[in-house]
């Protein structure tokens, strides 16, 4: 786990454009802030900025980005915006060597009628102070979707090409075991997750008895939000995150 003392969090490394976690540091909750409107990425992150002044926090706090773009794009699409994304990132000084010290989910909402314009971010997560006694452990997790380790391709999709109740539990199966590897690294459990995300276009079939809500405990009692959406890579189907924070803003 590598720290980052100016945000006051702790974060496991994960690739150039997100971390794969983060904790915050003993004394520090997270801060979770929806926009009211997606912001073109572009414009964004200045607007996290002017934000996290007003509440006295530096840019180096900003923990987490929830990213949603128009439609799911080829692996070579994903990896162009993907450029776009890092220059922004070392921008605002939100990557050590080379590495992305913030969380990122990224997807493609449905139906059509909030479909953004252009790729921008929905939410965020910060670290601050703790505002009262709370001994709730404050971290995030990376979205996570069915693809293998190793070079990403089409045949490194868990049951690609398929969408039936089978290949979704499959799938669901293959995510959760890494969130829940995530969460291990963390020194979190899902006693300590107040929010999981999911995002998928197929719940049918049942799967989710078994794939998720048995595997997430006591977190089960806050519910699942289902974002009705789609990953950022064409075929993958299924795609989740979790976090334990402390408040809940509306921007």
């Amino acid at each position: 786990m590598n720290h980052r003392p100016e945000g006051n969090f702790s974060y496991l490394e994960g690739s150039g454009t997100y971390c794969r976690g983060a904790i915050a540091d003993e004394g520090y909750m997270l801060v979770h802030a929806t926009f009211r409107n997606v912001i073109p990425v572009t414009q964004a992150f200045d607007a996290i900025r002017r934000h996290l002044e007003s509440v006295g926090r530096p840019m180096a706090a900003l923990c987490g980005a929830e990213v949603r773009v128009p439609q799911p794009l080829t692996f070579e699409g994903f990896a162009a915006f993907n450029k776009t994304y890092i220059t922004l990132l070392d921008q605002y000084g939100l990557r050590q060597d080379g590495r992305a010290t913030m969380t990122r989910t990224n997807v493609a909402p449905l139906p059509v009628a909030i479909t953004p314009a252009e790729p921008g971010l929905f939410a965020f997560t910060y670290t601050a102070p703790r505002s009262r006694r709370d001994d709730r452990k404050a971290f995030i997790v990376s979205g996570a979707g069915e693809l293998k380790d190793g070079p990403p391709t089409r045949e490194s999709i868990v049951r690609v090409g398929e969408t039936t109740p089978d290949a979704m539990r499959e799938k669901a199966e293959f995510v959760m075991a890494s969130i829940q590897g995530t969460l291990d690294a963390l020194g979190a459990k899902w006693e300590d997750v107040t929010n999981v995300n999911l995002y998928t276009a197929y719940v049918e079939g049942g799967y989710l008895d078994e794939a998720v809500f048995a595997r997430i405990g006591p977190a089960a009692r806050y519910g699942v939000h289902w974002m009705y959406s789609k990953p950022p890579i064409q075929e993958i189907e299924f795609e989740l995150d979790a976090r334990g924070t402390s408040e809940e803003l509306f921007l």
